[in-house]
């Protein structure tokens, strides 16, 4: 009995833990089908934040070397403006400026980022186009007289950045002064080259027409004709010295090509000059003891030193002495030129114009002379050409003085003979 009731007691706990196990199974299968889904989600997750993470990392990366590469870009932009050949601004849509470039600051310095074209240069015109160009999109292009130092000339070009985005424009401002001033000067020249061929040339129209006369005395005849072999010596002396000029200004950029002993270019002149000397009863002394070498050939010294002696012994008038001079200075670097004559002084007011081509300060007495005007242009031209000055100084009493300095010629220059001139003496006047 006993044992019986054991062995029921035995199956009774077994059913209910069969019971109890029939009952948590599906609890567990859940569990356990929960942990996996946990499971998948965070193997998901994380492979999908390992994603997101790669992603971020790679868009920062191109985000890094996208704002690297715009800030280079950037550099280069500016220092490409910066280093730009002509004064610029860049103009935002408002008018403002926003920017200017190395030279720019240095032709303006009064102009800085922030202010407006009007309150910078304080031109109307300048102001409006810009706006013009603003406001419509069109390039604008003119011409405009800007303060920098100096009252100068400008060509301004006014170029939109982008038209539709409103990103203002770029201003470029070049400096053409000198281009003026030279096209000013050449029209200048041709001028009074044109008005000193033509006086010659006129005479000379008449000399022939009296000339042609039959009824015209011997006498009469042999001065005209005279008379018209001056106005033709003239006429190829002007010619010959506006064509050197010209080769002179042509080859301005070459620099001194020779070297000359200045006491044989004074003695040549010299030489050259003494029936002319003679003719107009002055004295000519020389005061060249010591080699005085200059950057000059020989033919281009003998013209220089020739124009200065027959321009003195021309104007100092009878009696009056001239004095040739070469010396070195005392440091050595420079070699000097001077030609003194103890005749009428110049006018002070005529002093600063007297190498300027075609000036004269007596123009009657000139031409009677048979001066071209050009003399003592050439001698400036061919001294600055060398790296040199020319000067002129004059005093009542004492005559005038004209000064020519250029530096010493190197042992080893070469001799070159530029530009040629086929004639002798080369006429001068003051």
């Amino acid at each position: 009995m006993g044992c019986g009731r054991c062995d029921t007691a035995r199956w009774a706990a077994t059913g209910q833990n069969l019971h109890r196990g029939v009952i948590l199974r599906p609890v567990i299968i859940a569990i356990v089908v929960l942990l996996a889904a946990a499971l998948a989600v965070a193997v998901v997750s994380e492979a999908l934040a390992r994603r997101t993470r790669q992603r971020n990392a790679r868009l920062a990366a191109d985000l890094a070397r996208s704002r690297a590469a715009a800030e280079a870009d950037e550099r280069l932009r500016t220092a490409a403006f910066d280093h730009l050949p002509v004064a610029a601004l860049r103009v935002d849509g408002s008018g403002t400026i926003r920017e200017i470039n190395a030279l720019a600051r240095d032709k303006f310095p009064h102009v800085a980022p922030g202010q407006g074209i009007l309150a910078s240069f304080g031109e109307h015109r300048f102001a409006e186009e810009v706006a013009q160009a603003i406001a419509t999109g069109e390039p604008r292009s003119f011409e405009l007289r800007l303060f920098s130092a100096e009252r100068r000339t400008f060509r301004v070009s006014v170029e939109p950045i982008d038209a539709a985005a409103g990103y203002g424009v770029f201003v470029f401002m070049t400096d053409f002064t000198d281009a003026v001033a030279y096209q000013e000067l050449r029209s200048q020249f041709s001028a009074n080259v044109s008005h000193e061929l033509r006086t010659p040339l006129t005479g000379l129209a008449g000399l022939i027409e009296a000339l042609g006369d039959p009824e015209i005395d011997r006498v009469t005849h042999a001065r005209f004709v005279d008379r018209a072999s001056s106005e033709i010596q003239r006429l190829v002396a002007l010619i010959t010295d506006v064509l050197f000029l010209s080769e002179l200004e042509a080859t301005q950029e070459v620099g001194p090509s020779g070297r000359s002993d200045l006491r044989v270019a004074i003695a040549n002149a010299v030489e050259a000059l003494r029936d002319v000397a003679a003719e107009h009863d002055v004295s000519i002394t020389v005061d060249a003891d010591d080699a005085a070498w200059s950057p000059l050939t020989e033919r281009m010294a003998t013209i220089v030193v020739q124009n200065l002696v027959e321009n003195s012994v021309k104007y100092g008038g009878p009696g009056s002495q001239t004095h040739v001079r070469a010396s070195v200075t005392d440091d050595g670097d420079w070699v000097q030129l001077s030609c003194r004559d103890t005749g009428p002084c110049i006018a002070e007011r005529h002093l600063p114009h007297i190498f300027e081509r075609f000036y004269r300060a007596d123009a009657s007495r000139s031409k009677r002379l048979g001066g071209t005007g050009l003399g003592l242009s050439i001698v400036k031209h061919i001294a600055e050409r060398s790296g040199g000055t020319a000067e002129a100084r004059s005093r009542e009493g004492f005559g005038t003085t004209v000064v020519v300095r250029m530096p010493v010629a190197l042992r080893t220059a070469p001799v070159a003979d530029t530009p040629a001139r086929n004639d002798a003496p080369v006429r001068t006047t003051r």
